[in-house]
């Protein structure tokens, strides 16, 4: 497999993998809520980013029918 560009690991372990994946030469970064350990690049609440984009996806589908979606996946390799 090869991967393109930067590699973005979120929630649990996120670190561990961003790590990992640029021992492999991979750019890498990632998101947490918290920064125990001063590594993590992005501090950011995910869960409350995710429950903001689903409330505006609902309304921009209730104003055009049009339904909107965002994904967010995890992999575990």
């Amino acid at each position: 497999m090869e991967i393109k560009g930067k590699v973005h690991c979120f929630f649990e372990q996120s670190g561990t993998f961003k790590n990992e994946f640029i021992k492999l030469g991979i750019p890498a970064e990632d998101y947490d809520i918290q920064n125990n350990f001063g590594e993590t690049d992005n501090v950011i609440d995910l869960f409350s980013e995710i429950d903001t984009d689903f409330e505006q996806n609902r309304t921009e589908q209730n104003r055009t029918g049009v339904p909107q979606y965002s994904i967010l996946c995890q992999v575990a390799i």
